[in-house]
């Protein structure tokens, strides 16, 4: 365990800013963002003041206090006890809180609602805890993680490299009569060989009509010549997650298939030389809509060429899921993708190439240069 005092300070600084009491931690990003590791069921509670507190089962106590220089470790014989502890510490926090930071006579308390947080725990913890009112952490802690150190982008840096790993294996695989189970396993075996702590996302292997799809799946029937591949590979090293999707055609593109690729080509290359500090996602989807246009894919442009991604799959600015993140400007050391959305005739097949990118001063650097390279043999 490798407590981060550095980043719970700064939170905790934010929190006082805003007048909340705490935030409790129920989510495998945030508890390894502050503690180094992860946990099959994470919890901890971060107070507004004082040590970071680790909320733990108490056959993990002698391990946990043992790793923890500063800070507290209660501990919990059932999830009765650990609710109750819990809510009587909230209450110990409320009564030291400036009464100013009470609204209608409540405080508040920040909890992460993204994809991995189930809202019947949401709803629990809003029941158990009325005297609370209880509000999304993103505004504290997204502005922090957003921002990626050397060690993040070491990590994020290797989970893309294993992607090229797993991807290398699927584009050797793919010839008529292969199947996309067969092309997921051999990709994701090759991956965790090399490292790959598991996969953010269910990855997918799509195979002709079925490359139209936004979010894929594993196509059931086999590959035939002349079809149109996508494979999207999601791996993570110490939690921070990759994204690398890559187009194909078995044997020789046909002139419609040659066309979309050469257009997504021009896409990326166009949204890279947008991508700097103080641009938009909105700016870079008008760049790769006028690509579109330019090509007569006009009515097949999907907004949401590029998303954030670090701990999260996709984490602020995350345009496809919270429109108002279109015109989130871009930071300097943020880390974002390129190539999200897929550019799709329907009945007939779509292409897209993904990668990520580390916004830099000066443009775009990216993380692993795998190379594009559509054409398969057969």
């Amino acid at each position: 365990m490798k407590v981060r005092l550095d980043r719970i300070a700064r939170i905790q600084a934010a929190m006082r800013e805003r007048g909340w009491i705490a935030i409790v931690v129920l989510n495998h990003d945030d508890y390894r963002y502050l503690f180094g590791t992860d946990r099959a069921q994470p919890r901890a509670l971060i107070p507004f003041q004082g040590p970071a507190e680790l909320i733990a089962f108490t056959g993990e106590e002698p391990e946990l206090r043992a790793s923890l220089a500063a800070g507290e470790v209660r501990v919990f014989g059932s999830v009765g006890g650990q609710i109750h502890d819990v809510v009587g510490r909230l209450r110990e926090l409320s009564a030291a809180a400036p009464a100013s930071w009470a609204q209608d006579g409540r405080f508040k308390v920040g909890l992460q609602m993204w994809f991995a947080t189930p809202a019947f725990l949401v709803d629990l913890f809003r029941q158990v805890n009325p005297e609370v009112e209880v509000v999304s952490s993103d505004p504290v802690m997204d502005p922090l993680r957003m921002i990626k150190d050397a060690e993040e982008l070491a990590s994020m840096t290797e989970a893309q490299r294993i992607a090229g790993v797993g991807m290398a294996r699927a584009r050797e695989l793919l010839r008529p009569g292969v199947t996309a189970h067969e092309v997921a396993t051999e990709a994701t075996y090759a991956m965790m060989r090399a490292g790959a702590g598991g996969t953010s996302t269910p990855i997918y292997v799509n195979f002709g009509v079925e490359t139209c799809m936004l979010h894929g799946r594993i196509s059931p029937a086999p590959l035939e010549r002349g079809q149109l591949v996508l494979v999207d590979l999601t791996p993570q090293i110490d939690g921070y997650c990759a994204n690398l999707a890559r187009s194909f055609v078995v044997g020789e593109p046909d002139a419609r298939q040659a066309e979309l690729i050469a257009t997504y080509r021009e896409i990326v290359a166009a949204v890279q030389a947008e991508m700097r500090p103080g641009v938009t996602t909105a700016q870079l989807d008008e760049r790769a809509h006028a690509v579109c246009v330019a090509h007569g894919f006009g009515d097949y442009h999907v907004y949401g060429i590029g998303h954030g991604i670090g701990l999260r799959f996709e984490e602020p600015p995350a345009p496809t899921i919270i429109p108002p993140h279109r015109s989130l400007p871009l930071q300097e050391g943020m880390t974002v993708t390129i190539g999200h959305t897929v550019l799709a005739i329907p009945g007939f097949g779509g292409v897209r190439f993904e990668d990520v990118y580390r916004v830099g001063a000066a443009g775009p650097e990216i993380l692993v240069d795998y190379p594009i390279e559509p054409v398969v043999s057969a």
